[in-house]
């Protein structure tokens, strides 16, 4: 619980006051004071997510984890139905979602492996333009009918 109340103590020293006292009264709307445990329960259920979404632990000693964390804490409390004027409501898929920001901590897809990325633009499967089939640039059926499919040796002359 000692990582909840450091992450809080963080929102807390990054955040407005005003915004954090309506996001965690949700029940009394006249309060004039945060509501500790409130904002403690918040970042300790994003700290119990926190290994789900990102692989790994929550480090309290990495300044990135808690950055995020942070919005995390805001995102959660703004889901547990919180709402304020003077803090940008965080979505939920910001921060917990497939592309969101505790998915680029982790930098994997959810089987381990880094994602693949590719600038290339070509397609794989054929389509039809004016009626005629199209096929990507490793298509044999795209090569002219006189071309030799036979791969050739280093040395062999053409």
């Amino acid at each position: 619980m000692a990582d909840a109340d450091d992450l809080w103590s963080a929102v807390k020293a990054d955040y407005d006051v005003d915004g954090l006292v309506s996001l965690t009264n949700i029940r009394d709307r006249g309060a004039t004071t945060i509501d500790d445990s409130v904002g403690t329960n918040a970042s300790q259920a994003v700290i119990n997510l926190w290994p789900m979404y990102a692989q790994v632990s929550y480090d309290p000693a990495s300044a990135l984890h808690v950055e995020v964390a942070e919005m995390g804490v805001i995102a959660m409390l703004w889901r547990r139905g919180g709402a304020a004027s003077s803090i940008e409501q965080v979505k939920w898929e910001e921060v917990f979602g497939d592309r969101g920001m505790v998915a680029m901590i982790r930098q994997t897809s959810a089987r381990g492996r880094i994602a693949p990325s590719s600038n290339s633009g070509t397609k794989t499967s054929s389509e039809t333009v004016n009626g005629q089939k199209v096929y990507g640039w490793t298509d044999k059926a795209s090569l002219p009918p006189s071309a030799d499919y036979r791969p050739r040796s280093v040395n062999e002359d053409v």
